[in-house]
């Protein structure tokens, strides 16, 4: 596995896999929230290839005052689900927040679908907002306990 940062040439891979997640993971009108987001100049994204195949992206942002950390737009291609991508692209994430910013608060927000696989790495359930993201899919956001090492 290989992890790049995004660059203006996987626009149309990160779309593809975003539309292999629509609708269970993802709501339908988000993915026009997801190209404005690529098209941003400032932000830490990254694309997870298996060989030669670009499989995965994710990112984060960090608050000005540098005490909070959320992780953005973590995907994995619908046809490369459970194969471990997510799981090494949360951990180089979260390393390389942990890395560049000391003590630092971890955040993210997912659905009913996915805040399981958070958990297994530290994640806990701070608030469920039903349909947060529309009919049919919950909104969880979560916290990282800050004991846990990466």
């Amino acid at each position: 596995m290989r992890v790049e940062l995004y660059k203006e040439k996987y626009f149309d891979n990160c779309i593809e896999i975003i539309h292999s997640n629509i609708p269970k993971y993802i709501f339908p009108d988000e993915h026009l929230d997801y190209e404005n987001y690529l098209l941003r100049k400032d932000k830490a994204y990254f694309v997870l290839f298996n060989d030669f195949n670009l499989v995965a992206c994710g990112g984060y942002g960090v608050n000005r005052a540098q005490t909070r950390a959320c992780l953005s737009w973590g995907l994995v291609h619908g046809s490369h689900h459970n194969q471990g991508y997510g799981s090494y692209l949360l951990g180089y994430r979260l390393n390389e927040i942990k890395n560049k910013y000391n003590d630092i608060e971890i955040h993210l927000d997912t659905s009913q679908h996915t805040y399981n696989f958070f958990e297994k790495f530290g994640f806990s359930v701070k608030q469920i907002l039903k349909n947060g993201y529309g009919e049919g899919l919950d909104r969880y956001d979560m916290v990282l306990m800050k004991s846990l090492k990466f």
